[in-house]
């Protein structure tokens, strides 16, 4: 990579976010000028917190790796250097009993804080990362779906208002650790795990009746989305970029059944497209296949944007009346 040279007038900002199944940083450059910002810098490690739970506690190998992975992250942001670190957690730590400790031990250690930031907050952030991303272009009704590794973000709009926002758990990591994690010989879910993966999908979207058949187009958020892209790219033997990658409502039905039958021969197509996931891959494609007839959406399109980006928006905006970068403290 050729050596970054920063703008001075412009600041440096590191979003370190700790999800279910990766912890990404981004260095953001913001240009105050314009209130525009861009990465310069991107990193993830797939940790896949939520394996590591157990009757809601992290386990002291999980808290390790996400120690050590912070500490790997903060190293980075400070070679660079950054003018201010921001870190938050999403279903990682939400929800868990001792997360009070862990944050308190990497805030001793490190200097850290962590931000846990709840399921709505997530789901608010997204839509405005979706907005932004696709500005005029945005369907006036749809979804916005952000599923993760511990939990998933709807959030339904029409004619520019939201109408519903909700965070439920359904996580591709969480679902492999409780219906698949106990199979001697495969990652992958079989017959009646792929059937419990999917009964309960539908039954916790159940409890949301006023989603059914909302309509719309889909936005999908996360790593399992750009996945599914790049599963169906394979499928019908195309290349093209995720970044706004349409998929009509009948092509999750096809990659759910080209994935399982994958799975069944060791997952050729899978290990290719997805090793890094190879365990989550199979139970996200379950779910996005639940979620999206349930939801009845005419089509769904792939958005490379995210919290992080939601959050930028927010932080550059705090500022708009401010013509100094520090005039403002911004609370997550």
């Amino acid at each position: 990579m050729s050596e970054y040279i920063q703008n001075e007038s412009n600041e440096l900002l590191a979003i370190i976010d700790s999800g279910s199944n990766s912890v990404r940083m981004n260095i953001y450059e913001i240009d105050w000028g314009t209130k525009d910002f861009s990465v310069v810098f991107s990193n993830r490690a797939m940790l896949k917190l939520a394996s590591y739970k157990n009757d809601g506690i992290l386990s002291a190998d999980g808290e390790g790796k996400l120690f050590s992975v912070l500490r790997d992250f903060q190293a980075k942001a400070n070679s660079y250097p950054t003018d201010k670190l921001i870190a938050f957690a999403t279903a990682s730590l939400r929800g868990i009993k001792n997360s009070d400790k862990i944050l308190s031990r990497i805030k001793n250690r490190l200097g850290i804080d962590i931000d846990i930031i709840t399921g709505e907050r997530e789901a608010e952030l997204d839509y405005i990362a979706t907005k932004k991303e696709f500005e005029g272009n945005i369907s006036d009704k749809g979804v916005v779906i952000d599923m993760g590794g511990g939990s998933t973000e709807i959030i339904a709009f029409e004619n520019g208002s939201v109408t519903k926002m909700v965070s439920l758990p359904i996580g591709a990591v969480a679902l492999w650790k409780t219906y698949v994690s106990n199979n001697s010989n495969s990652p992958f879910p079989n017959e009646e795990q792929r059937k419990q993966i999917e009964d309960y999908v539908l039954e916790t979207l159940k409890q949301n009746r006023d989603l059914y058949n909302f309509g719309g187009t889909a936005y999908l958020i996360g790593g399992t989305a750009r996945t599914l892209s790049k599963l169906d790219m394979e499928i019908l033997g195309t290349q093209a970029s995720s970044s706004g990658y349409s998929l009509s409502k009948n092509r999750f039905t096809i990659i759910r059944n080209a994935v399982f039958d994958d799975s069944k021969v060791d997952g050729v197509l899978i290990r290719k497209i997805a090793n890094d996931r190879l365990t989550s891959i199979v139970p996200g494609v379950l779910s996005y296949k639940v979620i999206i007839k349930y939801l009845g959406v005419k089509e769904a399109i792939v958005s490379l944007a995210g919290v992080r980006e939601g959050f930028m928006v927010e932080y550059t905006n705090n500022y708009k009346n401010s013509s100094n970068k520090g005039d403002l403290y911004y609370e997550l």
